[in-house]
């Protein structure tokens, strides 16, 4: 059980019996949870590790609208430098990172801009 359904079933069962206090602090619960998702989806350890990734879901997303290999495209893009494992997840997760990413991070949306993804 999530803590989604967690807080479902504390909600139901307060508002059965009644308790003000429950349901408020139920409430308060809710609303964190929906502000905590405003934070970008994936941050990595270090900025260099964070720009890495940046860099290989670019790579990821590029590669697939081209219909050519990843490998390829970090080539293209990189050069010589050392080329992370494609990611695992599909090309809409990849995305759907980027595009969260963009709202928090200069360096997202300015590689997005410049090699032309569609987020």
């Amino acid at each position: 059980m999530n803590e989604v359904q967690r807080l479902e079933v504390k909600f139901r069962e307060a508002l059965t019996s009644g308790d003000e206090v429950t349901l408020h602090e139920i409430h308060a619960r809710a609303v964190a949870l929906v502000t905590k998702r405003k934070r970008p989806p994936v941050i990595a350890a270090n900025k260099k590790a964070y720009e890495q990734l940046i860099r290989s879901y670019v790579c990821h997303v590029a590669s697939n609208d081209a219909g050519m290999p990843y490998v390829l495209w970090w080539r293209a893009y990189y050069g010589e430098t050392k080329i992370p494992k494609k990611p695992r997840h599909s090309v809409g997760r990849s995305r759907y990172h980027l595009r969260e990413m963009r709202k928090h991070s200069g360096f997202t949306s300015t590689l997005c801009n410049k090699y032309k993804i569609m987020t």
